[in-house]
């Protein structure tokens, strides 16, 4: 009996060793998720709040111009030829101002971004000189292209006093951070202030040094994590007017720096792009490993900037046709003031090649042109990001325009750049290794030890019960069998029936009672 009891005993211990394997199983990753979500939330004054307020990350801004080799040979009707010139690269500085907390979960901010030129890290000085197209001159061409005669006429004769032509030669810091020009000035007070450029100088990144790129106002994650930094409202208002329909105008997504924790493959993230005027989908690419951590690159899908044709949903973003401009470019000119910009993925990534066979000079290539964030998938940390991205012009044909006369319709491409974080700093990467590492291989050495464990008393349990059941001669399972010289041999326990039950001795009776008198 009492060996009966040791083996109950012992069988209720291995099947709660498997039980507790079963919970394990379910409930381990919900608690640390949760645990780790808790410490995600922005509050004010936490230890998250202080790295969301003050990225310890340094992003850093890479441009590359496409300088105009042959621009009179273009001008007589030759492919444009392009050398690619750069990185000229800044290391920029962000921190988040205005900050305010609300009521319902939310935090308003803007990023306050810094560029320092760094001439180490870059192809050449500010002070280096490129050739390309006179944008100014090429946006008042397009606004004007279907104006009447006689107003193409006037915009000809002025082009011809200011001495404007198609192309300019600046410097890389005038095309940065801006230069005179005088149809600016003019254009100023003759064009209404919807269709003209905000400033009297033109530079791809002027005013922007020092400046933020709106309010944003974001889910802390407080009330729900599902919603943890994506964005509420752009500037008071959750959605855009640019485009034809609501869902193509919708702000959604988050700034880029986070996004929701327990990414997964059939994630679809979204992340606001003021560039673009547009909040692009993100999907799941592949797994990388980046810093010793698993991660996953999210990449926008090869069709977000298709035909209409191709994908019909891409027609509420067709404001300036038909036809529609596609094929791998992005018309962006009814946020850019009417100016005939279009984008793209650098040297045409992923467009249609009619694209890249009008100009001389573009290789294509992934590793170096695609567009990514890597994401550490159970808190949504990108490890890195590179956000990769063409300015093109749309050249019109405007023969009516003397100084324009010989230019004829292409896509003219004029630089790409990538804006982005290549590393984290190391005490942010020991913790994310913290948060993505240590729980899988804990859940794994704490399901191990249960299941193999309690299969293993289970079964010895079961075997120990059958075994003395069925009175089996297995050794060690059956205390009822016992090994002699090789063989099998069942011990006898039954009572000798000459077994004294007092303790007294008959003297009387001998051990021979045939023979006793």
């Amino acid at each position: 009996m009492h060996r009966s009891n040791c083996l109950v005993c012992l069988g209720m211990l291995g099947l709660l060793m498997v039980v507790l394997g079963v919970v394990v199983t379910v409930v381990f990753d919900p608690l640390v998720n949760s645990f780790i979500n808790q410490e995600l939330v922005i509050r004010n004054g936490s230890d998250m709040y202080k790295e969301w307020k003050n990225p310890p990350v340094v992003p850093h801004l890479q441009v590359y111009f496409f300088n105009v080799t042959n621009k009179e040979e273009f001008l007589a009707g030759d492919k444009p030829v392009f050398q690619e010139v750069g990185p000229y690269c800044y290391r920029e500085h962000w921190k988040k101002v205005n900050v305010k907390f609300h009521n319902n979960g939310s935090v308003s901010y803007e990023t306050q971004k810094f560029y320092f030129f760094e001439r180490n890290a870059s192809v050449g000085p500010e002070e280096d000189v490129i050739t390309t197209l006179n944008i100014p001159m090429m946006t008042a061409l397009s606004q004007w292209r279907f104006a009447a005669r006689l107003a193409k006429l006037a915009l000809s004769s002025m082009l011809e006093v200011l001495g404007t032509q198609p192309f300019v030669t600046k410097t890389v810091g005038q095309f940065m951070w801006g230069y005179d020009d005088p149809l600016l000035k003019i254009a100023k007070d003759i064009i209404p202030p919807d269709q003209r450029l905000p400033y009297e100088q033109f530079g791809f990144f002027i005013k922007k040094n020092g400046s933020t790129d709106g309010l944003l106002n974001v889910y802390t994650g407080e009330y729900d994590m599902t919603k943890y930094a994506t964005i509420n409202t752009y500037n008071y208002k959750n959605k855009l007017h640019y485009w034809k329909t609501d869902s193509c105008n919708k702000v959604q997504g988050s700034d880029g720096s986070s996004f929701p924790p327990e990414v997964v493959r059939d994630t679809t993230l979204y992340m606001f792009n003021e560039n673009l005027c547009r909040s692009v989908p993100l999907t799941y690419w592949h797994n990388i490993e980046d810093f010793g951590i698993e991660g996953m690159r999210f990449s926008p899908p090869p069709d977000i900037f298709a035909d209409v044709s191709t994908k019909p949903e891409n027609e509420c973003y067709c404001v300036g046709g038909p036809p529609c401009i596609g094929g791998g470019v992005f018309n962006i000119s009814s946020c850019k003031f009417g100016s005939p910009t279009l984008v793209s993925w650098p040297h045409f990534y992923q467009a249609d090649p009619k694209y890249r066979e009008a100009v001389i000079g573009l290789k294509p290539n992934a590793d170096k042109h695609a567009m990514f964030i890597d994401l550490a998938p159970r808190t949504g940390t990108p490890l890195r990001a590179q956000a990769r991205l063409q300015i093109n012009i749309a050249v019109p044909y405007v023969p009516e325009v003397h100084p324009a006369a010989k230019l004829r319709e292409i896509i003219f491409p004029v630089l790409w750049f990538e804006d982005g974080v290549a590393e984290l700093p190391g005490n942010l990467l020991e913790l994310l290794r913290l948060s993505e590492n240590t729980p899988p291989v804990a859940k794994l050495s704490m399901l191990l030890a249960l299941y193999s464990v309690g299969f293993i008393i289970v079964v010895f349990v079961v075997i120990a019960f059958l075994t003395t059941h069925y009175d089996l001669p297995v050794p060690y399972f059956n205390p009822n069998f016992t090994h002699r010289e090789g063989k099998t041999t069942k011990v006898n326990n039954t009572p000798d029936r000459k077994s004294h039950l007092t303790g007294h001795t008959n003297t009387m009776v001998s051990n021979d009672p045939e023979n006793d008198a």
